[in-house]
């Protein structure tokens, strides 16, 4: 029987890893106003994150696979996947 545990984690962390992950595609100095839930997709969260490096209130898409992150946004053509040098080994 699989067990369950809770993660508990300030968002603006969760902010600064995503942006070791992206390589750039998010501001350093963005600071993060609430977490996000929707309704309708459950196993999805957010954050609102507030930048003077923005322009577009467009929100903005992170997926990662393994070693790879895939970042998009409304206007782009598609995903973006690249592999990250500094990815972590699974356990």
């Amino acid at each position: 029987m699989a067990g369950q545990k809770s993660f508990i984690f300030d968002p603006q962390d969760l902010y600064n890893l995503l942006v070791h992950y992206t390589d750039g595609a998010i501001p350093l100095k963005g600071r993060v106003l609430a977490p996000l839930v929707n309704q309708n997709l459950p196993r999805f969260v957010g954050l609102l994150v507030e930048s003077d490096e923005w322009d577009t209130p467009e929100p903005f898409h992170i997926r990662y696979d393994g070693a790879r992150t895939a970042t998009w946004q409304k206007g782009m053509e598609a995903h973006d996947w690249r592999e990250r040098e500094e990815t972590p080994a699974r356990q």
